[in-house]
C-alpha cells in the first residue's frame, strides 16, 4: 500500500511530467526557481556544520 505522502509526491511527479510535455519553455522556469534556491542558500550562509545539525545528522559542537 502507498502512503498518502508517497501518493502526494507521485501526483506532483505526474503534473510536472505533464508541463513538461506541453510547455516548451520549462526549462526557463526550472532555471529561475533553482538560481533563486541557490542564491537564497548562499544568503543565509550557513556552515557545513551548521546545515548537519539542521537536518539533524550531526549533535551541535560546543
Amino acid at each position: 500500500m502507498i502512503s498518502k505522502h508517497d501518493e502526494q509526491r507521485m501526483q506532483a511527479v505526474d503534473r510536472w511530467a505533464d508541463y513538461v510535455i506541453s510547455h516548451d519553455d520549462w526549462s526557463k522556469h526550472q532555471k529561475v526557481l533553482i538560481d533563486s534556491q541557490v542564491e537564497n542558500a548562499r544568503r543565509v550562509g550557513l556552515t557545513k556544520d551548521q546545515v548537519e545539525y539542521i537536518r539533524g545528522d550531526k549533535k551541535p559542537s560546543r
